[in-house]
């Protein structure tokens, strides 16, 4: 599932690319300025309707522009295509009137009937990045500035309209089927950035969007790079190849904090990574054992959360136990000491014994009750990012102590998507950056997000493969309370419900490791305030910020002059290979849709 080139083929690309830049660069009279940000997942698909993965959510968050828009600051809700509204007495109906001459990036007309299309169409055809939040909505356009929105519900969340808004003279081309294989790589957007060129696995480029409400960015030109390995990614940013990096390894990050010409940043915004056990709701069964409680409370016993934090996160993370569904904290409650499932080998033992597991031919693995079917469990890996290595070395280490095999299957996220959504696995580990509202993330751990439909296992987020209908329950309690602390007192219920389940050891909270350079650009704004990310947030505000120190300057050019900083790149690409790296700057190919 790993693709790698040649060295030699990686030395032609790479000098193919040089040529190409210089000859750009000596051509251009004006440079333009182009901000270059690295990150080691990828876009798994521009169209916002099933892409999963937080480089698409920043994809989209730069090329489609929301009714309403979030605070840097807080979160709070704040005017985006709507420039204001008001509320019914019951808080059902919402009114929001647009800004004035509102345009999509082709020239196009952006009016009320875009928004309402959105709504109305996400809900009838059940689209699956919506859903949670226009599931109970209908949409009116009664004049091209005005929406009229009402929900069957007290929706807590509203008056906050957050889905991305999709331009209606190009989406209604497409039936409800193509629409979800569309690629939607035409660049018709809203938002400050909208697509120029897009290489799936390799890059995005975006450009500045001259018709976006908020004014044409300074910068000129967006590309997100994807790179397989991330110490290419923090070789790019230290030469200046690179001027912003997400997802730093958690060693290079702390001799980046050391580097004066680099800032670095821990953005803390609920991102958390967990251990999923299949739960047997889905089409496809796990090992029977699993179908076990016992099983799975020995399995979370095993797991030495602080020492997955120490060695895959160098540190950078805190030990948890139950989902994140929110960067607010207050929305995850805390289990009690005596209900926990520490760390503890012996009491994991001492469990599979009781339960009849033994080790009947003296291999060092246990079997079923009675000399049953031995506990071999299939593992996927996933292949993205830096961690996922260590992490299934340790834990696949630590469940063998316990008298339980492992065979590990490697997958880049795009396959483990699918294989997710046929819930063909045993045991994965991966990770969530939840949204504002706990809402969605909630959702996706009811029964209807388990894919049932052999030809179409599209709802795999609920990656545990777990149905509970008093979870389910619960859910729709939660969905209508506007009394927040009532509200969160339904969700505590429902987390540590799900946390006793053990189908989902949550092994922890961790920020988003980010570095860029210094003195290139100002506007660097963490979302939220003081704690969050520069990149990869919530609404991505930065992009917009962005000027360059000095316009024409050094500084601009380092800052992206698009043939010269294509050179120093091609440069880099051919050092790094002769260096001795089988495609250790090589970017990877992927064929399916993916996830976080």
């Amino acid at each position: 599932m790993r693709t790698t080139r040649r060295i030699l083929a990686s030395l032609a690309l790479a000098a193919a690319v040089l040529a190409a830049a210089v000859t750009a660069a000596t051509g251009s009279e004006t440079k333009p300025v182009v901000l270059n940000v690295g990150d080691t997942q990828g876009i798994d698909s521009m169209n916002p309707i099933v892409g999963v993965t937080v480089p698409a959510y920043e994809a989209w968050n730069l090329q489609y522009a929301t009714l309403t828009d979030k605070s840097a600051k807080d979160f709070s809700t704040t005017p985006g295509l709507a420039q204001s509204w008001k509320g019914s007495a019951d808080g059902k109906t919402w009114t929001y009137t647009l800004r004035p001459n509102l345009k999509w990036s082709d020239g196009q007309p952006l009016t009320a009937e875009d928004v309402a299309y959105t709504v109305n169409r996400a809900r009838k055809e059940q689209w699956l990045n919506y859903t949670s939040v226009i599931g109970n909505l209908t949409a009116s356009a009664p004049n091209a500035n005005t929406v009229v929105i009402h929900s069957s519900i007290t929706d807590p969340k509203l008056p906050t309209m957050d889905v991305y808004v999709v331009p209606k003279h190009i989406f209604e081309k497409y039936n409800a089927k193509a629409v979800t294989t569309y690629p939607a790589t035409d660049g018709v957007g809203s938002g400050p950035f909208v697509l120029e060129h897009f290489e799936k696995g390799q890059f995005a480029r975006f450009k500045a969007n001259p018709n976006f409400y908020g004014g044409k960015p300074a910068v000129d030109t967006v590309i997100l790079r994807k790179f397989n390995n991330p110490d290419a990614m923090v070789a790019g940013l230290k030469r200046g190849q690179l001027h912003a990096a997400e997802d730093v390894p958690g060693t290079a990050f702390h001799q980046l904090e050391h580097d004066p010409s680099i800032q670095t940043v821990q953005g803390y915004q609920g991102a958390m990574s967990e251990l999923a056990i299949n739960g047997g709701a889905g089409l496809k069964k796990p090992h029977p054992a699993l179908l076990d409680l016992r099983v799975r409370q020995a399995i979370a016993h095993a797991i030495d959360k602080q020492t997955l934090v120490n060695r895959a996160l160098a540190g950078l993370g805190k030990p948890t136990d139950t989902v994140s569904v929110s960067p607010d904290t207050a929305w995850s409650p805390q289990i009690p000491a005596n209900e926990r499932y520490d760390f503890n080998l012996q009491k994991a033992n001492q469990i599979l014994d009781a339960a009849g597991y033994k080790d009947t031919n003296g291999d060092g693995i246990r079997e079923m009750p009675g000399g049953g079917r031995p506990l071999k469990f299939r593992y996927a890996e996933r292949s993205e990012g830096d961690t996922a290595p260590a992490i299934a070395e340790l834990i696949t280490g630590w469940l063998r102590k316990i008298g339980i095999a492992t065979t590990r299957k490697v997958y880049d996220d795009s396959q483990l998507t699918e294989v997710i959504g046929k819930g063909d696995y045993d045991l994965f580990s991966w990770g969530w950056t939840p949204f504002v509202d706990p809402d969605p993330m909630l959702s996706y751990f009811t029964c209807s997000q388990v894919s049932h439909d052999p030809k179409d296992p599209t709802n795999y987020y609920n990656d545990a493969s777990w149905c509970d209908h008093t979870y389910d329950a619960l859910y729709k309690q939660q969905h209508v309370e506007r009394d927040k602390a009532k509200r969160m007192a339904i969700v505590h219920q429902m987390l540590t419900r799900y946390y006793r389940a053990a189908v989902y050891d949550v092994l922890y909270t961790y920020p988003d490791t980010q570095a860029y350079r210094k003195n290139k650009f100002t506007g660097w704004i963490r979302q939220p305030e003081n704690t969050g990310p520069v990149l990869f947030s919530n609404t991505s505000p930065t992009y917009a910020a962005l000027k360059p120190v000095s316009a024409g300057s050094g500084g601009s050019s380092d800052s992206g002059g698009g043939g010269g900083n294509g050179a120093l790149i091609a440069v880099i690409v051919i050092a790094v290979v002769a260096a001795g790296g089988l495609g250790l700057w090589a970017m990877r190919r992927r064929t399916a849709d993916e996830r976080e």
